[in-house]
């Protein structure tokens, strides 16, 4: 008798367990996919939105592929270079800053110690500006191998001039912007640069307003001027 006993609290036992076992699966059935389908609309809802970048973001610049002092005499020697970034790079004598988009043509290049020299004249002058060291040269970083006017043949004659004033204004891509201020210094940006400020002073030297520029995807947004 105690035996049967025994069984039937065994059994009832069992049940329980399984019925219990049952409906937390059933719980976390329901849960899962309930979550499941919640991240998915709260992705789809939450996507990031489609970067309108401006046409000047897809322009492919040629490089020179010259990588040190033999590269440097083989390919570049007599030939054309156009400064990517104005206001940045000085050059001798005098310590002097290169212009935005100024023409440079290589008469030379020599190894001065450890340091790479590219050499060019101007107004008839004999200068001299720094590439690199003996083991690589950064040709490419510093200037365009091909004119800008042929890289950047989408613009107008307007644009062209406007650069050349250092005219800036609300629209503008930050590559038409770059041309006519020289270069920026980042203040902050978003993660993943689609807003970026960018401060603009080194062309005070040259007559040029310091403006503070905030990009969105490489358009000004808004452009102010600078105190002090």
């Amino acid at each position: 008798m105690r035996e049967k006993f025994s069984g039937e609290v065994w059994w009832f036992w069992f049940r329980l367990a399984i019925k219990v076992t049952l409906v937390v699966g059933a719980v976390y059935l329901a849960y899962h996919f309930y979550e499941k389908h919640r991240i998915a609309n709260m992705t789809i809802g939450e996507q990031p939105r489609k970067r309108n970048l401006p046409s000047d973001a897809f322009v492919f610049v040629p490089k020179s592929y010259a990588t040190d002092l033999a590269s440097a005499r083989e390919r570049l020697t007599g030939k054309p270079l156009w400064v990517r970034e104005g206001y940045r790079w000085m050059y001798q004598p005098g310590e002097r800053l290169f212009e935005p988009l100024e023409r440079v043509v290589p008469l030379a290049f020599e190894a001065r110690g450890r340091e790479v020299v590219l050499l060019f004249e101007k107004e008839g002058e004999r200068c001299s500006f720094v590439i690199g060291t003996g083991q690589r040269v950064f040709v490419d970083d510093i200037f365009f191998v091909k004119d800008p006017r042929e890289i950047y043949d989408h613009w107008t004659d307007e644009m062209w001039d406007e650069a050349a004033k250092g005219v800036v204004e609300v629209g503008m891509s930050e590559v038409r912007i770059g041309f006519a201020l020289g270069v920026g210094e980042v203040v902050r940006q978003s993660p993943g640069g689609m807003t970026r400020i960018v401060d603009y002073k080194r062309g005070a030297a040259a007559g040029l307003e310091p403006v503070r520029v905030t990009y969105r995807d490489h358009v000004a947004a808004s452009i102010e001027p600078l105190g002090g």
